[in-house]
């Protein structure tokens, strides 16, 4: 899983990165996730999960001057306007890198339960089959042929002489 770590000036994004690095490192689970700071308005569809770090932390002089709550407020649109997964970081040192850690593990966790099964290569002898996905594609099958058979007879029929009374 890739995962952006973004977030106004200020707001530790930096330290973010580091600390998610050592714990998904030693996380047996989430050992294949990535973190990157560098998130880019065209690399944004690469990303599975995107963690904003909130504005709860003691606001520093920005270098850029631009104000911590518009950069903010620019990054959720952008989120959203994208429809990207995301979560909003919030807490001072530990609390904080356990807020992200959660967020994380809960969004592996939906992505896996997401996952389907590849289907299954054991065949059973149709009547004793129990497979839902068998019995899906068999049902669907079904209904798209008597679907088409329907239209191609009524297709075929001439149309019905007028009645005179």
């Amino acid at each position: 899983m890739k995962i952006a770590i973004v977030g106004a000036p200020g707001t530790g994004k930096s330290r973010m990165v580091e600390a998610l690095r050592h714990v998904l490192h030693v996380d047996v689970d989430l050992a294949d996730c990535t973190v990157s700071e560098n998130w880019e308005a065209e690399q944004q569809r690469s990303y599975d999960l995107a963690l904003l770090m909130g504005l709860d932390l003691p606001q520093q002089a920005s270098r850029s001057g631009a104000s911590p709550t518009a950069c903010d407020a620019q990054l959720r649109q952008v989120l959203d306007r994208h429809a990207l997964a995301y979560a909003v970081v919030y807490g001072i040192g530990q609390a904080r890198t356990d807020c992200a850690v959660q967020a994380i593990q809960y969004h592996h966790k939906q992505s896996t339960a997401r996952q389907r099964p590849a289907a299954s290569a054991w065949h059973w002898n149709c009547e004793t089959c129990s497979d839902a996905d068998c019995e899906h594609r068999l049902f669907s099958a079904l209904v798209k042929k008597d679907s088409q058979a329907l239209s191609a007879a009524l297709s075929r029929q001439a149309p019905a002489a007028p009645r005179v009374l």
